[in-house]
Formats: structure tokens, C-alpha cells, sequence
């Protein structure tokens, strides 16, 4: 295994540079770092690393861009932002076949090393106090310890050390280094670390053996996360070798709070009362740990003695007083009160604020530097389940200003909307971050979205996570929406429409805000939407009805059904030509050519003859379009182009008038597969 650097290519084409990253794929302690010197945090979203300023609401990112990316499980901050030579580094864990722990340049966010010495995935990593070293843990079916000279690109030693029965779920280094702990189900081990052996180079190789922690009456039990108080001390601890080491906690899953001494022995421990824990991090003063139902129990270092409870709650302005507990460190209060997603991490920035992430995929910055006066300083979210459609909206007139407070962002904002399996579309504004830097103290600043939440579960409020751009707007009550699976917005900025997996059809006035819902108008998911220009004259002049304002749903079950939107979205007629689910339909000429792509891999184009009584179709064109399921399709109605994607890679492109195929395009192999397609208007025509 040798030490990878990357190299610049001079004459490399120019690639798409990641903006901003919406959301985060952190599931436990070991996807959450902090530096205590930057207040920077640092989560995992899919393949990305995420550096998020909380002060400045800030993201870089870190992604590896030499080969075809793996999803990320775990990371670590070399000595929590300081190393021994000035520089800190950020590394993380893959999963998949042959997984690499990467290495980056924490001041330059370039890629240094990567190295390879699991088999399926790497569960948790963590570096040494001088940053020499660096240990990392292969996930259930992997099993090794490996621990790394990763400067010199060298293993050092690798041991097997657990099995599926007692994989390791969270490593840490002491804070002199002689040696790191490891927990996980049935498991919690001392590993020492010393030079044993010369080899033929001089190089000293490493030995590790490892004992088992005198756990006491918590025999038996599974350990989640460890943590030391060193943890947030990063100008002492590494550099003196003769500092004393500092206490380790240990975090069980049932929720007991462990304090293990220098014979590794638990000295004391504190039952938390609550269903599951998650997560520990110390500072110099405060022990966190993140617990069931959205609570983070608080606890002081020096005598374990609880002070405080942080409550997740679902309002997303900070500036409301946030409850914290002083009573029983329990969460039996909130039997009676709706579920809250469990905290899942947490993680100390400094000794004032706490990062706190959730199970439905949110963070939280909490400033704790009085408690109990502790409040909430930053917010982030995003949907809690998968994320199924995306679609740009026209900001000119996307609310009616009767409703807005401050209208902010205008035609310039780069607007858009999300629809999710989670039951619930956002509406996104980048454009206002500048405007809450400007108008919001850093400490006090929101985070750097608008989000604003239409769920149709319950009766309830337009919550706007930025700096109060609308209004809070009511939102009717209609059926439950178990999860979202398409979305289309009309081009006027009038109607957001959204299909759901049962075949409810559910539509929003984004000017009124009043919301109906159309119930099974299919027998399966709807996967795709598509409206009809209105009132003005398209590109193509094909159609000499006039324009019609229309919209278009396809569905699993194979049917294509069009609504008048000027009839109070009647249902005017339905297609079933395809003999396999409608992947994607769309809309042109007027509305006078309907277009649909499906699994059974062909693409269909109609000519319409729409009337009072509904429509007729006069013309039907079929190609087939992929040697696989059509995944999307996409219209260029200046250029008369219908552009397809698919199982097989392929990118078709169609003229809307012929149906014949124009173009192909062959992505490299090597890539996944294109399932999404769309046009951009600002240089090039497609993205």
C-alpha cells in the first residue's frame, strides 16, 4: 500500500463545483466532528464530507473526484483541529467492496492519501494525540483493527478483533496515546500500543494487545460510543507526553453513563432512565449524551452530576426559548407528547455550543455556555426519508405579496422545491443568505436556507427557516401523505402539484396557499407530472386550438390521465397505451402533443385534439428509447427535442415532431446510471 497524492491535470475540461449541500446521511457519533478552534462542523452527506461554520453559515465540502465515489459511514479531525506540525487533517471511512479511508488537508481541502486495508466497509476512525497514527475499524463482516503510520503510507499492524456478534462501534485514542479503546455489542477492550519489532527498513512496526474493560454489573451490556475529556483540549494533550491521561466515558446503549479509570475498570456510572442512547461527547466542563426521543442529557465532568436536559423541538426559529429539563434526568415527560426523533450524535465545538444531530436528519446548534439558560443558535434541515423529485420554481411571482413580510430573493434567487418520501415538500431559497448575514448577528444568524414545509398529515403552519420572509401561512388539512414520489410547478408560479405513493394527486395554490387533494385518481404511485404552458403562445405552433392549460399524471399502474385546470383540474381523459409504469410525461405544443416515456422502454408521442368534451388522439409515434427502463425525459421546446435516459446509459435525443431519434450519446461505463434529466437556459442547453 503506497501514500496516493493528487496531482492537478492541466488541460482537465471544467467540472461542476458543488455549491451547497442540503441535508446529511450522518446515522451515529462516528459521522459528527467539530474544531474547536474554528467552530467548524464536520458531517457526512452520501459521498460528501460537509464542513458547515456555524458562525458564518459557511460550507466547503470534500469529495474524491478521481474515481467513481463510495457513500462515507465515518470521519475524524486530527486532534480536533490541531496537529503537531500546524496543519490538521479530516479523514473518512467508506463502505463497499474494498473500502479506502481518505485522507484530506484540513486547511487546503485537498485529498493527501488514500489507503486500503478493509474488505467491506470501515465502521469508525479515529487519530492518534500527535497525529502520527491513525486507527481505523473495518465494519461487522470485516472485523479488523488496522492501525496506521499514515504519513508514510504504511500499515502498521492489522488484528482481528471482533466478530458480527461483537462488531466494534466507536474507537478512541487516549489522550497520551499509549493506547485507544473500542466499543460495541458485548465489547469494550484496551488496546496498547507499542514499538515491538524493527524491520529490515528500521522501521519500527507497531503492536497492539488488547484486554477487556472490568466492566462490573454492566457485564453483558453493548457500548455505543467512548469519548475523553481531552477531547476538546487540543493545545495540551499530544504534545506532552508526560500529561496525565485523561478519564474515558463509555455510553451504552441501554443508556448507562460509565466513568472508567486508569486500571480501566468502571469507577462509576449513571443509569440515564431513558430507551436507547446514541452518542457522547465531553468538553471541559459538560458530558453530553445524545438519547431517545430528541434528548440530550447534560452532565458535569468532574462528578457525573446531571444538570440539564436539551429537547428537540420542531419550531425551527431559534429565537423561541428552547425547554430545557432541570428535573429528572428522564424522558417519562415526554410519554404523553408526539414521538420526536431520537438524537443520534452530538458533538462538542468548543465549551460553549453543542452540534446535535437527529434521526430525522436534522442539526442543531445549542449554546450551552449557561446553563440553563442554554438556547439554540443555528438550525438545519432537510427531509427525514428520500428525496424523490426536485423542480425549479419562477421567483418573480411565487407568492402573492399580500402574503410576504419581506419579499427577498426575487428572479435572482435560485429557488426550488423537494418533494420527499418522508410525507412532506420544502421550498428552498439560497438567495437570502446573504441577506441574514447582513441582517442576523453570526451567533444569533439562522441557518442558511428557506424552507418552507407543506405536509397535508395535519393541520398546521408554513414554518420559514430563514429570517422571516413570509408570514406564517395555514396550510388546509387533506389526506395523509405517505410519502411524495413526483412534483411538477406550473410555469406561471400558480400551482405546485404532488403525487404520492397511494395515487393521490394533492395541489397547491402558491398564491393563496389553499390546498385539495384528489384522491386515487391512480391505482399506484403517481411517478411523474407535467403542466401545460398557459395563456401564451409556445415555441412550436403546431397547435391551432389556441393553448389549453393542462395538467398531466402518470402512474405505476400504467395510466396517463390529463386534468383542465381552467375546470377546476376535471379530469378530461386518461391514456393507457403503455404496458408498463409511465416513468415520465410531459406537455408541449400548447398542450396539443402529449409525450410519455416507460419500463417497457419506449417512448410515445401523441397528437392531441382536445375539445370540451375531452380529447382525442390523432397521432401516436412509438420508439424504443433504451434496452432497459426509461428512467426520464426531458423537453427542449425552442429545438423541438425530447431527450431520454435509461437502464442502459444511453442519452437519446428525439425530434417531438417526427419522433425519430436525433442523437445518442454513450455515458462512460464505469459511471452509474443517468435517472434524472434536465435543461438549463444559461450557456449550455442541458445538464
Amino acid at each position: 500500500m503506497k501514500l496516493k497524492t493528487k496531482s492537478k491535470k492541466p488541460d482537465s475540461p471544467p467540472k461542476l463545483q458543488l455549491e451547497e449541500v442540503i441535508g446529511l446521511t450522518t446515522k451515529d457519533a462516528n459521522g459528527l466532528a467539530a474544531n474547536v478552534l474554528t467552530g467548524d462542523c464536520i458531517y457526512l452527506a452520501g459521498c460528501v464530507v460537509v464542513v458547515y461554520n456555524i458562525h458564518t453559515g459557511a460550507q466547503s465540502h470534500l469529495s474524491l473526484s478521481s474515481r467513481l465515489p463510495k457513500p462515507l459511514t465515518c470521519l475524524a479531525l486530527s486532534n480536533r483541529g490541531h496537529d503537531r506540525d500546524g496543519v490538521a487533517y479530516i479523514a473518512a471511512g467508506e463502505l463497499g467492496h474494498q473500502p479506502a479511508v481518505l485522507i484530506w488537508e484540513y486547511p487546503t481541502r485537498s485529498l493527501i492519501a488514500e489507503m486500503k486495508g478493509h474488505r467491506y466497509g470501515v465502521a469508525c476512525i479515529d487519530f492518534s494525540p500527535d497525529g502520527k497514527h491513525m486507527v481505523s475499524v473495518g465494519c461487522s463482516q470485516d472485523g479488523y483493527i488496522c492501525v496506521w503510520d499514515w504519513r508514510c503510507g504504511r500499515l502498521a499492524t492489522k488484528l482481528k478483533a471482533s466478530t458480527s456478534c461483537s462488531s466494534i462501534l466507536s474507537v478512541r485514542f487516549s489522550s497520551d496515546g499509549s493506547f485507544f479503546v473500542t466499543a460495541g455489542k458485548q465489547h469494550l477492550n484496551l488496546w496498547t500500543v507499542s514499538t515491538k519489532l524493527r524491520s529490515k527498513t528500521g522501521m519500527g512496526l507497531l503492536a497492539i494487545d488488547g484486554k477487556p474493560a472490568n466492566v462490573g454489573c454492566q457485564k453483558g451490556s453493548s457500548f455505543i460510543s467512548v469519548a475523553s475529556a481531552a477531547d476538546n483540549l487540543p493545545n495540551i494533550v499530544g504534545r506532552d507526553r508526560t500529561v496525565a491521561t485523561y478519564p474515558i466515558f463509555a455510553l451504552t446503549d441501554a443508556g448507562v453513563l460509565c466513568l472508567l479509570h486508569s486500571g480501566f475498570s468502571v469507577r462509576r456510572w449513571v443509569d440515564l432512565k431513558v430507551d436507547k442512547g446514541y452518542a457522547l461527547s465531553v468538553s471541559n466542563k459538560l458530558i453530553a449524551c445524545a438519547c431517545s426521543r430528541g434528548i440530550v442529557q447534560l452532565f458535569t465532568v468532574e462528578n457525573l452530576k446531571y444538570v440539564g436536559s436539551l429537547l428537540y423541538s420542531e419550531t425551527n426559529d431559534p429565537h423561541l426559548n428552547p425547554v430545557l429539563s432541570c428535573h429528572a434526568n428522564s424522558d417519562k415527560s415526554t410519554q404523553g407528547v408526539a414521538a420526536r426523533p431520537d438524537a443520534i450524535a452530538c458533538q462538542f465545538t468548543n465549551t460553549e455550543k453543542i452540534v446535535v444531530v437527529y434521526g430525522d436528519h436534522s442539526l442543531y446548534v445549542w449554546d450551552v455556555h449557561e446553563v440553563p439558560k442554554v438556547s439554540r443558535c443555528c438550525i438545519l434541515v432537510s427531509h427525514s426519508g428520500c428525496i424523490w423529485d426536485v423542480k425549479n420554481l419562477p421567483c418573480r411571482n411565487l407568492h402573492d405579496p399580500a402574503l410576504a413580510r419581506v419579499a427577498r430573493g426575487g428572479c435572482l434567487g435560485v429557488t426550488f422545491a423537494t418533494c420527499s418520501a418522508d410525507g412532506t415538500i420544502r421550498l428552498w431559497d439560497f438567495a437570502l443568505k446573504s441577506d441574514m448575514e447582513k441582517d442576523s448577528k453570526p451567533e444569533t444568524a439562522l441557518n442558511q436556507y428557506f424552507s418552507s414545509s407543506l405536509n397535508t398529515e395535519q393541520v398546521g403552519t408554513i414554518h420559514l427557516v430563514s429570517s422571516g420572509t413570509y408570514d406564517q401561512v395555514t396550510v388546509e388539512a387533506g389526506a395523509r401523505a405517505q410519502g411524495y414520489c413526483s412534483m411538477a410547478v406550473s410555469s406561471d408560479g400558480n400551482y405546485l402539484a404532488a403525487g404520492d405513493h397511494h395515487g393521490n394527486l394533492h395541489l397547491y395554490n402558491l398564491h393563496t396557499s389553499d390546498y385539495t387533494c384528489f384522491q386515487e385518481v391512480h391505482d399506484a404511485e403517481i411517478l411523474s407530472l407535467s403542466f401545460s404552458v398557459p395563456n401564451k403562445t409556445n415555441a412550436s405552433t403546431r397547435c391551432e386550438q389556441g393553448p389549453h392549460y393542462l395538467l398531466a399524471s402518470g402512474g405505476r399502474d400504467q395510466i396517463i390521465n390529463v386534468y383542465d385546470i381552467n375546470r377546476s383540474f376535471d379530469l378530461i381523459g386518461s391514456i393507457d397505451d403503455h404496458s408498463a409504469a409511465v416513468t415520465s410525461v410531459k406537455l408541449t405544443c400548447n398542450g396539443c402533443s402529449i409525450l410519455s416515456c416507460s419500463a417497457d422502454r419506449s417512448v410515445l408521442f401523441r397528437d392531441v385534439d382536445i375539445t370540451d368534451a375531452g380529447f382525442t388522439t390523432l397521432r401516436c409515434r412509438r420508439q424504443t428509447a433504451s434496452h432497459g427502463i426509461v428512467y426520464d425525459m426531458a423537453i427542449d421546446p425552442l429545438m423541438e427535442a425530447a431527450v431520454t435516459v435509461g437502464q442502459d446509459k444511453k442519452i437519446n435525443i428525439f425530434n417531438i415532431t417526427s419522433g425519430k431519434l436525433v442523437k445518442t450519446f454513450k455515458q462512460d461505463p464505469d459511471f452509474g446510471e443517468p435517472i434524472k434529466w434536465k435543461y438549463t437556459w444559461s450557456s449550455n442547453r442541458t445538464c
